[in-house]
């Protein structure tokens, strides 16, 4: 039977390769990240070489360049064969310059197209939240919008939403945290980014509920850096009682809708795809799993025209770890900061 392989790589600021401005798109020979110059050929030949060992049907990226040109010229560039571009591409309107994106072959793929707005009114539009917790609705909106794609896989349907939810990141943080007189000011920025993060999970899981509602079969992946992880993390556990990632999943109380988690096939050890120092808890090199794929309960169905091969969710740290140098002490010595996932469905 065939396979079809999806994946999600955050693919770690590709903005810093371009020139800036609205002229015709243009790498630079160098860029700067977090003081230190790194080379942009050797930056993106070590994140194109993982794209190509990863050879995703569909691939959605995270921290894609500002503009469809330059996401273009780096296909052209990177991802060609004989001349020929590998993937076709979506680029979403949103993030300024950290983008979302979504990569396919189109000799795989039917058709592509981007949902319309009017089946999106739901999802996209501003709606009420409380992100301050002084328990007044505000109208909000996503901080990067989801880019939903439509595509036909040998005359099936599928539905593609790549995320990328709102940061954790806060300036200066690691000073404020440390510095009792300022403590305070570091939890309450945390809670006011977790809270942003919960009230786009949850206007994505309004969405997909409405979908499952109309069908329980509709074949639909919600996939992407969720700035997230399974469990629940300092801010989670004592403030907020919830994450992200099991808002998206769905409830107990409708088991019938509940998404699976391809990355719950990899063994717990190997079930991360960043790390970094927490100076929140004071762990080094913390192992967290923010990359996630989720899908729809009818792709579990054995007798779906598109179904998930069982057990063949992943995250690819054998191709990462190919790419890496140095540590991956530079941007220029690691194909991103991320781990890619994946998962294969089957038709």
């Amino acid at each position: 039977m065939p396979k079809l392989q999806i994946c999600a790589q955050n693919v770690e600021w590709m903005n810093d390769w371009f020139e800036p401005g609205s002229g015709p798109a243009a790498f630079k020979q160098t860029f700067k990240r977090d003081g230190h110059t790194s080379d942009t050929n050797d930056t993106a030949t070590r994140t194109a070489a993982l794209i190509k060992a990863l050879d995703a049907d569909v691939l959605g990226i995270e921290e894609a360049p500002s503009r469809k040109e330059e996401l273009q010229l780096f296909i052209d560039t990177y991802l060609s064969e004989n001349g020929q571009p590998i993937y076709e591409a979506f680029l979403g309107d949103a993030g300024g310059a950290q983008k979302i994106g979504l990569l396919y072959k189109p000799g795989v793929v039917d058709s592509a197209e981007l949902a319309p707005h009017t089946s999106l009114v739901d999802l996209i539009d501003p709606w009420e939240a409380d992100v301050d917790g002084d328990a007044v609705l505000d109208l909000y909106e996503f901080t990067r919008t989801p880019l939903v794609v439509d595509l036909t896989i040998a005359g099936n349907p599928l539905q593609i939403i790549v995320m990328h939810t709102k940061s954790n990141f806060i300036n200066n943080g690691e000073q404020l945290w440390n510095d009792p007189a300022t403590k305070q000011t570091y939890v309450v920025a945390a809670l006011k980014n977790r809270r942003r993060i919960s009230t786009e999970g949850m206007r994505v899981r309004t969405y997909l509920d409405s979908l499952l509602a109309q069908d329980v079969d509709t074949p639909v992946i919600v996939l992407g850096d969720l700035n997230d992880g399974p469990g629940l993390d300092y801010f989670e556990e004592r403030y907020l009682a919830h994450n992200v990632t099991d808002i998206l999943i769905g409830s107990a109380f409708q088991p019938e809708w509940l998404f699976a988690h391809a990355q719950h096939d990899v063994a717990a050890a190997e079930r991360y795809t960043a790390v970094f120092d927490d100076y929140v808890t004071n762990e080094q090199n913390k192992h967290v799993l923010l990359d996630h794929i989720l899908l729809a309960p009818g792709l579990s169905n054995p007798a779906a025209p598109l179904r998930r091969v069982a057990g063949s969710g992943r995250v690819r740290h054998a191709e990462y770890d190919a790419q890496v140098v140095n540590n991956g002490a530079n941007r220029e010595d690691r194909p991103s900061d991320h781990r890619p996932v994946s998962v294969e469905l089957e038709y």
